[in-house]
């Protein structure tokens, strides 16, 4: 058979023609099976074994595992992720076992040992997951840094606006290095301009 069908292609074809399959006669079994062979490719054998089947209905499994961290140790990660100045997971990471005993000796965070350990077994994708609705609420909010003063008054030259030498144009400075036998070091400055007319 030149065409394929799709596992679920088939699978729909095979639950429209097994009700019409069971409920015919031995000749109309016998065209309904030719015609399915025909479409799907299947040995006969395989055919009637597929047509003869109970429907399966697969069910999609779902995990139903318990979270491990709750809205405490959401707001102790969020007040710890403030502290570090909004820094990315895998950063915080690394920081929370310096961060977090400094927080608690100054009292700014007080929490119990069972959430102080869960807290430091977090790993970087977690600190990041548990993060994320914090870190989405404040995107907009992010205040821009005002330029400093002394920036704004003086001017940014781009790429663009460097046109001085002409091309064609080359300063080179040659100087001799003597060292102290000779006291008078010999340098001589040489501009060559516009070599392309010289």
């Amino acid at each position: 058979m030149g065409t394929k069908m799709t596992l679920s292609a088939r699978a729909e074809l095979t639950n429209a023609l097994r009700r019409r399959y069971s409920a015919a006669s031995g000749a109309d079994k016998r065209k309904i099976l030719d015609e399915f062979i025909a479409v799907t490719g299947y040995h006969e054998k395989s055919a009637i074994r597929a047509l003869n089947a109970e429907p399966t209905v697969k069910k999609r499994q779902t995990r139903t595992r318990p979270s491990l961290y709750d809205d405490a140790v959401r707001a102790a990660l969020i007040v710890l992720w403030e502290a570090s100045d909004r820094v990315c997971g895998k950063r915080l990471r690394a920081l929370l076992p310096i961060l977090l005993p400094a927080l608690e000796r100054n009292g700014h965070l007080h929490l119990a040992d069972p959430m102080r350990q869960k807290i430091l077994a977090m790993s970087a994708s977690t600190i990041d997951r548990l993060l994320r609705e914090a870190c989405s609420a404040t995107l907009s909010k992010k205040v821009r840094r005002a330029m400093p003063a002394a920036r704004r008054r003086v001017p940014v030259r781009t790429f663009a606006d460097w046109n001085e030498p002409p091309p064609g144009s080359m300063e080179m400075e040659c100087v001799a290095h003597c060292g102290d036998a000779n006291r008078g070091s010999y340098v001589n400055s040489l501009v060559l301009t516009d070599i392309a007319s010289g």
